[in-house]
C-alpha cells in the first residue's frame, strides 16, 4: 500500500540475550520478480509479508488478526500518496519477531494486501514498514537482499565512504514512520517519500514539482529526469502524478544499485555504491 500514513513512531525491542555488538542482519526474498519480502515470526508461526518503507504503519491481514486473538477495533485514518482516504481498524501490541530480534508494534493496521495487489498475488501476511525499526539504525541492501539493523558500532564501518543525503522523519499521532529525501530543485529542496514498493521504471513527481525538474506537467508519459540528492545523481524516468499530496515518490530506482543507511532516531540518511557496503 503506497501511503503516506499521518501517524509517531512505533518502538522495537531487542531481546535481552541479544549482544549490542552484533548487528542484525534480516533476510529479503524476492516477490513477484521486483519487490522484496521479509520473514517474521507472529503467534509462534513464521509468516511472510511485504517489505514496503512506504507503507507508513505496519499491516497485517484479517485472516492473521483473527489467528492471534484480535479482535479489529477503533479507526486508523490513511491518506494514500493520490490523497484518497482509508479508514481502518488495528490491532495492538502485536510482536514480530524477525531474525534474532523481537519487536513489538503498540499498533498495526488490519487489511487485506489482495484489495490492492490483486486476489490472484501470492498470499502474504501483511507488509512491514519502517515503524517497526523506529529509534533505530539500519541499513537497506537490496542487491545483497537484506536489511541490517545497526548497532553504533557496526553503522561507523557501514558510513565509511558514503554520502549523507537530506532526510526527514514523518510521524504522526498513531505510530506509523515514514521517510521523505531531499531533492535539489532550483528552488530549494522537494521532499520525495522513500517507498521500496514503488519497483517500477519510475519514480512519481507531483504537478506542481515537475517544472522545477524539466518536466511536462501535462503528460502522464514516462519523462527523462535527473535528480541530484547532496552530490548524488540518479538519472531515471519520472511519471508526472496528479493530485499528489506530498511533492514526490522515489524507490527502487534509487536504492537497486545503493545502499541506504537510515537514522531512524535522528532523522538522518547516507547513500552508498553497492560495492562500498560489504561486511
Amino acid at each position: 500500500m503506497k501511503a503516506l500514513l499521518m501517524l509517531g513512531a512505533l518502538l522495537g525491542t531487542l531481546p535481552a540475550a541479544s549482544s549490542a555488538r552484533d548487528a542484525q542482519v534480516v533476510p529479503l526474498a524476492i516477490h513477484n520478480v521486483k519487490q522484496f519480502t521479509l520473514e517474521a515470526e507472529v503467534a509462534g508461526k513464521p509468516r511472510r509479508f511485504l517489505f514496503d518503507t512506504g507503507e507508513g504503519i505496519t499491516m497485517i491481514s484479517p485472516a492473521l488478526a483473527k489467528e492471534i486473538g484480535c479482535e479489529p477495533w477503533g479507526n486508523v485514518t490513511a491518506i494514500r500518496m493520490t490523497g484518497d482516504r482509508l479508514d481502518l481498524q488495528r490491532c495492538d501490541d502485536v510482536r514480530f519477531g524477525i531474525g534474532s530480534a523481537s519487536f513489538v508494534a503498540p499498533s498495526v493496521i488490519v487489511y487485506d494486501l489482495g484489495e490492492i495487489a490483486g486476489k490472484d498475488e501470492a498470499r502474504l501476511d501483511g507488509s512491514i514498514g519502517l515503524d517497526i525499526f523506529a529509534g533505530r539504525t539500519i541499513t537497506i541492501d537490496l542487491a545483497e537482499r537484506r536489511v541490517i539493523v545497526e548497532t553504533p558500532a557496526s553503522v561507523k564501518r557501514r558510513l565509511v565512504g558514503a554520502v549523507e543525503v537530506p532526510l526527514r522523519l514523518v510521524t504522526g499521532d498513531s505510530g506509523g514512520l515514514d521517510v521523505n529525501l531531499g531533492v535539489k530543485t532550483p528552488r530549494g529542496l522537494a521532499w520525495m517519500e522513500l517507498d521500496t514498493g514503488n519497483a517500477g521504471p519510475t519514480i512519481f513527481v507531483s504537478e506542481w514539482m515537475a517544472p522545477l525538474f524539466g518536466l511536462d506537467p501535462t503528460t502522464r508519459q514516462p519523462q527523462d529526469v535527473t535528480v541530484r540528492l547532496a552530490s548524488v545523481d540518479l538519472q531515471t524516468r519520472a511519471r508526472v502524478f496528479p493530485k499528489m499530496i506530498m511533492d514526490g515518490n522515489i524507490g527502487m530506482q534509487l536504492v537497486r544499485d545503493r545502499v541506504i543507511t537510515l537514522d531512524l532516531k535522528s532523522g538522518r540518511a547516507w547513500l552508498a555504491p553497492v560495492k562500498a557496503s560489504k561486511s
